[in-house]
């Protein structure tokens, strides 16, 4: 089942439009850090650094909400890869600036 994204309420079409990974990487550029990847992986966007795995997972709630879950230390068993859901914010910029900060990817 294929998963629909409502658009952001009072959102100009052309910004309630866009695919949620391009939201996000519009939100990463605006924010100046040039150093974080976005990658889609099913209906969740995934943020990491250059040459790692990713350390964050964005999924679109509907609406203008998103959640933000940080990659979990994986056990010595080799267990898949776990996400402990941390945020559940309504605007998209401040949501991805929560998870650059968190990996000191923007210069405060």
């Amino acid at each position: 089942m294929e998963t629909q994204m409502l658009p952001l309420a009072g959102a100009p079409a052309s910004t309630a439009s866009r695919q949620p990974l391009q939201r996000v990487r519009d939100a990463i550029s605006a924010l100046g850090c040039a150093r974080v990847w976005a990658r889609g992986s099913g209906h969740h966007v995934l943020l990491g650094l250059p040459g790692d795995d990713p350390f964050a997972r964005l999924t679109p709630l509907g609406g203008s909400a998103y959640g933000l879950a940080f990659r979990a230390a994986v056990d010595d068993r080799g267990g898949a890869l776990r996400w402990e859901p941390m945020f559940l914010v309504d605007e998209l910029g401040d949501l991805v600036e929560h998870a650059l900060v968190a990996v000191d990817a923007l210069a405060i």
